[in-house]
Protein backbone atom coordinates (compact mmCIF):
# COMPACT_ATOMS: atom_id res chain seq x y z
CA UNK A 1 0.00 0.00 0.00
CA UNK A 2 0.97 3.62 -0.95
CA UNK A 3 1.76 5.90 1.68
CA UNK A 4 -0.30 7.95 -0.12
CA UNK A 5 -3.44 5.81 0.41
CA UNK A 6 -2.23 4.78 3.80
CA UNK A 7 -2.44 8.71 4.68
CA UNK A 8 -5.85 9.45 2.78
CA UNK A 9 -7.39 6.07 4.79
CA UNK A 10 -5.76 7.55 8.01
CA UNK A 11 -8.58 10.58 7.36
CA UNK A 12 -11.23 9.05 6.45
CA UNK A 13 -10.86 6.89 9.60
CA UNK A 14 -11.31 9.84 11.52
CA UNK A 15 -13.95 11.71 9.21
CA UNK A 16 -16.02 8.78 9.10
CA UNK A 17 -17.03 8.43 12.65
CA UNK A 18 -17.45 11.86 13.38
CA UNK A 19 -16.93 15.24 11.24
CA UNK A 20 -16.23 16.56 14.39
CA UNK A 21 -13.40 14.72 15.28
CA UNK A 22 -10.03 16.65 15.72
CA UNK A 23 -6.67 15.98 13.98
CA UNK A 24 -3.88 17.48 12.72
CA UNK A 25 -0.79 17.12 10.85
CA UNK A 26 2.17 18.83 12.75
CA UNK A 27 5.70 20.11 11.28
CA UNK A 28 8.61 20.83 12.99
CA UNK A 29 11.44 22.21 12.51
CA UNK A 30 15.03 22.96 14.87
CA UNK A 31 17.20 24.91 13.28
CA UNK A 32 20.79 25.32 14.49
CA UNK A 33 22.68 28.66 13.14
CA UNK A 34 24.92 26.68 11.15
CA UNK A 35 22.13 25.35 8.73
CA UNK A 36 21.88 21.97 10.30
CA UNK A 37 18.77 20.79 12.89
CA UNK A 38 16.57 18.09 13.19
CA UNK A 39 13.02 17.46 11.32
CA UNK A 40 9.96 16.02 12.88
CA UNK A 41 6.79 15.25 11.02
CA UNK A 42 3.37 13.87 13.23
CA UNK A 43 0.26 12.93 12.25
CA UNK A 44 -1.85 13.41 15.67
CA UNK A 45 -5.47 11.23 16.23
CA UNK A 46 -5.29 11.07 19.83
CA UNK A 47 -8.60 13.01 20.00
CA UNK A 48 -10.28 10.67 18.14
CA UNK A 49 -8.07 7.60 19.57
CA UNK A 50 -11.44 5.48 20.58
CA UNK A 51 -13.62 6.15 17.63
CA UNK A 52 -10.24 5.29 15.77
CA UNK A 53 -9.64 1.71 17.28
CA UNK A 54 -12.94 0.85 16.70
CA UNK A 55 -12.86 1.66 12.63
CA UNK A 56 -9.09 -0.45 12.39
CA UNK A 57 -11.15 -3.47 13.33
CA UNK A 58 -12.69 -2.90 9.37
CA UNK A 59 -11.72 -4.21 6.60
CA UNK A 60 -12.78 -0.59 4.11
CA UNK A 61 -13.65 2.60 4.43
CA UNK A 62 -15.31 4.09 1.78
CA UNK A 63 -13.89 1.79 -0.95
CA UNK A 64 -10.61 2.70 0.86
CA UNK A 65 -8.77 -0.62 2.14
CA UNK A 66 -7.94 -0.13 5.94
CA UNK A 67 -4.72 -0.57 6.92
CA UNK A 68 -3.14 -2.88 9.35
CA UNK A 69 -0.90 -1.86 12.31
CA UNK A 70 1.62 -3.98 10.54
CA UNK A 71 1.44 -2.38 7.10
CA UNK A 72 1.68 0.95 8.73
CA UNK A 73 4.95 0.21 10.57
CA UNK A 74 5.96 -1.38 7.62
CA UNK A 75 5.67 1.69 5.14
CA UNK A 76 6.81 3.99 7.99
CA UNK A 77 10.20 1.36 8.10
CA UNK A 78 10.46 1.99 4.00
CA UNK A 79 10.30 5.54 4.50
CA UNK A 80 13.39 5.38 7.21
CA UNK A 81 15.05 3.17 4.50
CA UNK A 82 14.34 6.07 2.06
CA UNK A 83 15.63 8.77 4.34
CA UNK A 84 19.11 7.21 5.55
CA UNK A 85 20.14 6.54 2.15
CA UNK A 86 20.21 10.86 1.85
CA UNK A 87 23.46 12.04 2.15
CA UNK A 88 23.38 14.51 5.39
CA UNK A 89 20.40 12.90 6.95
CA UNK A 90 21.12 10.90 9.98
CA UNK A 91 19.02 9.54 13.03
CA UNK A 92 16.45 8.90 11.39
CA UNK A 93 13.54 7.78 13.54
CA UNK A 94 10.10 6.71 13.43
CA UNK A 95 6.87 5.94 15.73
CA UNK A 96 4.03 4.61 15.23
CA UNK A 97 1.56 4.84 18.49
CA UNK A 98 -1.35 2.76 18.07
CA UNK A 99 -3.15 3.17 21.58
CA UNK A 100 -3.28 7.41 20.92
CA UNK A 101 -3.03 7.18 17.01
CA UNK A 102 -0.06 9.39 16.72
CA UNK A 103 2.56 8.47 13.79
CA UNK A 104 5.69 10.61 13.43
CA UNK A 105 8.91 10.69 11.46
CA UNK A 106 11.61 12.12 12.22
CA UNK A 107 15.80 13.20 11.10
CA UNK A 108 18.57 15.13 11.24
CA UNK A 109 19.83 17.23 8.74
CA UNK A 110 23.63 18.86 7.67
CA UNK A 111 21.90 21.73 5.61
CA UNK A 112 18.34 22.83 4.98
CA UNK A 113 18.25 21.69 1.51
CA UNK A 114 18.49 18.59 2.47
CA UNK A 115 14.87 18.85 3.93
CA UNK A 116 14.03 19.83 0.19
CA UNK A 117 16.10 16.42 -0.95
CA UNK A 118 14.22 14.01 1.09
CA UNK A 119 10.60 15.15 0.09
CA UNK A 120 11.79 14.87 -3.45
CA UNK A 121 13.11 11.16 -3.01
CA UNK A 122 10.78 10.12 -1.10
CA UNK A 123 7.55 11.08 -3.25
CA UNK A 124 9.58 10.22 -6.24
CA UNK A 125 9.67 6.53 -4.39
CA UNK A 126 5.76 6.23 -3.90
CA UNK A 127 5.28 7.54 -7.41
CA UNK A 128 3.51 11.23 -5.56
CA UNK A 129 4.22 14.16 -7.80
CA UNK A 130 7.15 16.36 -6.70
CA UNK A 131 5.20 19.59 -7.20
CA UNK A 132 3.10 18.60 -4.06
CA UNK A 133 6.68 19.23 -2.33
CA UNK A 134 6.83 22.56 -0.46
CA UNK A 135 10.96 24.17 -0.76
CA UNK A 136 12.75 25.06 2.82
CA UNK A 137 15.95 27.51 2.26
CA UNK A 138 18.28 29.04 4.53
CA UNK A 139 20.63 31.69 4.16
CA UNK A 140 23.24 31.84 6.93
CA UNK A 141 24.60 35.06 5.64
CA UNK A 142 21.39 36.93 6.29
CA UNK A 143 19.89 34.48 8.79
CA UNK A 144 16.76 34.24 6.95
CA UNK A 145 14.55 31.00 6.87
CA UNK A 146 12.30 30.65 4.07
CA UNK A 147 9.14 27.79 3.37
CA UNK A 148 7.48 28.14 0.11
CA UNK A 149 4.49 26.42 -1.27
CA UNK A 150 3.92 27.08 -4.52
CA UNK A 151 0.27 25.37 -5.41
CA UNK A 152 -0.05 23.48 -8.67
CA UNK A 153 -3.16 23.35 -10.29
CA UNK A 154 -3.26 19.47 -10.81
CA UNK A 155 -3.64 19.66 -6.90
CA UNK A 156 -6.76 21.33 -6.57
CA UNK A 157 -8.25 19.41 -9.34
CA UNK A 158 -7.67 16.19 -8.41
CA UNK A 159 -9.37 17.39 -4.78
CA UNK A 160 -12.35 18.35 -7.11
CA UNK A 161 -12.75 15.08 -8.50
CA UNK A 162 -12.27 13.37 -4.54
CA UNK A 163 -15.88 11.67 -3.95
CA UNK A 164 -17.71 13.94 -1.72
CA UNK A 165 -17.14 11.09 1.12
CA UNK A 166 -13.43 11.60 0.72
CA UNK A 167 -13.78 15.08 0.42
CA UNK A 168 -15.40 15.31 4.02
CA UNK A 169 -12.10 14.46 5.67
CA UNK A 170 -10.58 17.50 4.92
CA UNK A 171 -13.03 19.81 6.64
CA UNK A 172 -11.55 19.69 9.75
CA UNK A 173 -7.91 18.77 9.49
CA UNK A 174 -5.46 21.20 10.60
CA UNK A 175 -1.58 21.74 9.65
CA UNK A 176 0.28 23.22 12.16
CA UNK A 177 3.91 23.90 11.70
CA UNK A 178 6.42 25.02 14.30
CA UNK A 179 9.86 26.68 13.94
CA UNK A 180 12.34 26.86 16.69
CA UNK A 181 16.08 28.68 16.23
CA UNK A 182 18.94 29.35 17.93
CA UNK A 183 18.62 33.09 17.21
CA UNK A 184 15.77 35.82 17.98
CA UNK A 185 13.28 36.19 15.71
CA UNK A 186 13.62 39.55 14.24
CA UNK A 187 10.26 40.35 11.62
CA UNK A 188 8.52 37.35 9.19
CA UNK A 189 6.57 37.55 6.62
CA UNK A 190 3.45 35.63 7.26
CA UNK A 191 0.98 37.55 9.48
CA UNK A 192 -0.93 34.66 10.63
CA UNK A 193 1.75 32.78 12.21
CA UNK A 194 3.02 33.88 15.97
CA UNK A 195 6.05 34.37 17.60
CA UNK A 196 6.69 33.03 21.26
CA UNK A 197 7.24 34.75 24.07
CA UNK A 198 11.14 33.86 24.05
CA UNK A 199 11.36 34.96 20.55
CA UNK A 200 13.16 32.04 19.36
CA UNK A 201 9.65 29.69 17.97
CA UNK A 202 7.13 30.69 15.59
CA UNK A 203 4.02 28.77 15.08
CA UNK A 204 1.13 28.62 12.22
CA UNK A 205 -1.86 26.74 12.34
CA UNK A 206 -4.02 26.82 9.39
CA UNK A 207 -6.79 24.25 7.92
CA UNK A 208 -5.11 21.82 5.29
CA UNK A 209 -7.97 22.88 2.60
CA UNK A 210 -6.30 26.36 2.91
CA UNK A 211 -3.30 25.03 1.57
CA UNK A 212 -5.46 23.06 -0.98
CA UNK A 213 -7.35 26.18 -2.27
CA UNK A 214 -4.69 28.60 -1.90
CA UNK A 215 -0.91 27.12 -1.52
CA UNK A 216 0.36 30.06 -0.10
CA UNK A 217 -0.83 30.17 3.73
CA UNK A 218 1.87 28.22 4.46
CA UNK A 219 4.56 30.32 2.92
CA UNK A 220 6.84 32.38 5.48
CA UNK A 221 10.22 34.21 5.38
CA UNK A 222 11.70 34.31 9.06
CA UNK A 223 14.55 37.03 9.25
CA UNK A 224 16.26 36.43 12.30
CA UNK A 225 18.85 38.72 14.50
Amino acid sequence: MKIKNLLITLLLLISLVSLSSCFETVEEINLNNDGSGRMTLTFNGSQSKAKLASVMKLKSVNGHKVPSAAEISSELGRTATQLRAIPGISNVKTNADFQNYIISVSFDFKDVSQINTAFSKMLTAYKIPTYNAATYVYNKNTKTFSKTYQLNPATKKQYNELKQEDKEVFKSAQYTSVYRFQSLVKTMANTKASVSASKKAVMHKTPILNIINSGASVNNSIQLQ
